[in-house]
């Protein structure tokens, strides 16, 4: 039985480990009853441990081994869900081959524990713009007219290594100029008010001490809101960029992005995926 799950850009700036957004590219996961934990994403099938997480996913889901095979469009640590895209389906398609109908809520549970990341695992699970708390996921609004534009370099940068520079706390004046920011981030998210998302702009707990980690991303965010974009940040943890422009933008602010790769990298509009785990 199968199961997909798209693309989520993590962050967006100020909403730090809070804010995720689905995007236009899927993971898919076919998976069978079998002796042993298996994945093959095409280029043969590789036998999974426990502390893998498509193992330990597959395990709390169903309590028993799967044949997965994967075809995950959704590039690998380029800042972009790629593991809370399979986590999810893995988990998902390995209900439906016991003949359990997967619930959503279950699912982000199980992936949010396992992946450790609720901001790509809520988009991944229920699709659109997500918003995690302590009090769980919640459904935001997003503004028809905001058209979502990557730019994705060729280089890798892992989650981990990502997240080893973020310190451990910040400076109270700090917090609350990113807690401003977040707040504005939203409005602006919500009515695609250009004044609301360039006082959204910059962050100061995460973007800025991952600067030295990846140059090519901040270059092209500077790059997209010289050409126009409403909003760019950092995708998760990079090295992936994340630009919002409009209709009248969007040839501009690929342009920009495309100049800053040089050819080492891709750029993509991807619509806003709110369908989620199906």
């Amino acid at each position: 039985m199968k199961a997909s799950a798209p693309a989520s850009s993590g962050n967006l700036g100020p909403g730090f480990d809070v804010l995720g957004l689905a995007l236009g590219l899927r993971c898919v996961v076919e998976a069978t009853p079998a002796d042993r934990m298996s994945a093959d994403d095409g280029e043969g099938p590789v036998e999974l441990e426990p502390g893998d997480m498509l193992f330990d996913a597959v395990m709390a889901a169903v309590g028993q081994p799967m044949a997965l095979v994967v075809r995950n469009e959704v590039p690998r640590t380029r800042g972009l869900g790629s593991s809370s895209a399979v986590t999810v389906a893995a988990a998902a398609a390995a209900q439906r081959a016991i003949g359990r109908e997967p619930v959503r809520e279950e699912i982000y549970e199980l992936v949010a524990e396992i992946e450790g990341h609720g901001d790509n695992a809520a988009p991944a699970v229920f699709g659109g713009l997500m918003a995690v708390g302590s009090a769980g996921p919640y459904r935001l609004e997003i503004s028809p007219d905001l058209l979502p534009i990557v730019g994705i370099p060729e280089t890798r940068l892992a989650t981990r290594h990502a997240r080893e520079v973020v310190p451990p706390q910040v400076p109270l004046a700090a917090a609350a100029r990113n807690v401003g920011r977040a707040v504005l981030l939203v409005e602006g998210l919500r009515t695609g008010n250009p004044k609301a998302l360039t006082a959204a702009a910059g962050d100061e707990f995460h973007e800025e001490v991952r600067g030295p980690l990846s140059p090519v991303t901040t270059a092209m965010i500077e790059a997209a809101r010289g050409a126009g974009a409403l909003h760019a940040a950092w995708s998760g943890a990079g090295p992936t960029t994340l630009a919002f422009a409009t209709a009248e933008t969007q040839a501009a602010v690929m342009t920009a992005l495309e100049g800053v790769l040089n050819g080492s990298g891709v750029v993509r509009i991807l619509p806003v995926d709110h369908d989620g785990l199906v």
